[in-house]
């Protein structure tokens, strides 16, 4: 796929910025934790940071400005998030003055892109922007409405949790490594969101009308797959999980998408696989990402 000049400037700029305006929290003083090899950021920078943050050695400040959160979690570049933007305007454009929506884009320092270059009246993260935009398909799709249990397998900082809760209301299982689980938790209370989050270790009810998972499922190796797969996902209603195993799933011993739907469809599971549609975003098309759902 051939990118627009604009676009390649527009991104290299984002990209730039990011450098400049991205800081190191210092969590030197954490306890070395097990390196684990069951998803790609288990052993990474952005665990310990979760460790730290639940644990109460750091504050919010500069959370998601964080080169460890940069590299994991706060991903969106400008061009995404103008077309996250454009559906959201599209959609339901009122999100973008809520004062709720502002207090979580706000929470973090994340990174924000001028409004003038996202299309939008103020400036936002465009990791934000995805979370409402998800939150916003998933509701137009009927799949997630007030009272809606979801399981989220890979939780980042608790962004899209915290979008579902407060669009429609919904509660989310947190599913991740438990210091990501905990540091998530704190976030939603911080926010004032707690109500609709709960962990999952402790919980034996792990029953959902829906199951979630940017990315995460398809960084796990196959036995972790395997795992959640019995836990979370065979007994859902509806799922969707965004797919990047063309870019992990030979490294982290997981599977295809090929392996993923052939797998489903043999647990009963009626999924079906999706190249492009009104929520994957430009870049997910340059990097072969996909939507499986059901």
């Amino acid at each position: 796929m051939k990118r627009k000049l604009v676009d390649r400037i527009h991104d290299r700029l984002w990209s730039e910025v990011g450098q400049l305006l991205s800081s190191r929290l210092d969590i030197t003083n954490i306890t070395n934790a097990v390196v684990e090899s069951s998803s790609i950021s288990a052993s990474m920078p952005w665990a310990h940071l979760c460790t730290a943050f639940a644990n109460g050695n750091l504050n919010a400040q500069n959370f998601r400005r964080s080169s460890a959160v940069r590299d994991i979690v706060e991903t969106v570049g400008a061009v995404d998030g103008r077309f996250y933007a454009k559906q959201i305007l599209a959609w339901e454009p009122q999100w973008l003055r809520n004062s709720k929506v502002t207090k979580i884009d706000r929470w973090g320092n994340p990174i924000r892109w001028p409004g003038l270059l996202l299309g939008t009246s103020e400036a936002f993260s465009p990791t934000t922007l995805r979370y409402l935009a998800t939150a916003l398909w998933l509701k137009r799709q009927g799949y997630i409405k007030s009272g809606t249990r979801i399981v989220e397998i890979g939780v980042g900082f608790g962004g899209l949790a915290s979008m579902n809760a407060l669009v429609s209301g919904a509660t989310t299982t947190l599913v991740d490594l438990p210091q990501v689980e905990n540091s998530a938790m704190r976030v939603l209370t911080e926010i004032g969101l707690e109500e609709h989050a709960r962990l999952s270790e402790g919980n034996v009810d792990f029953s959902a009308d829906f199951v979630i998972s940017n990315y995460a499922f398809t960084e796990l190796n196959a036995e972790i797959q395997n795992k959640y797969f019995t836990q979370y996902i065979k007994h859902s209603a509806h799922g969707m999980i965004i797919s990047n195993s063309s870019l992990f799933a030979a490294s982290i011993g997981g599977r295809t998408d090929h392996d993923l739907i052939e797998w489903f469809r043999a647990e009963g599971l009626a999924v079906q696989l999706e190249t492009s549609n009104d929520l994957l975003a430009p870049g997910d098309g340059l990097c072969g990402v996909t939507m499986i759902r059901w």
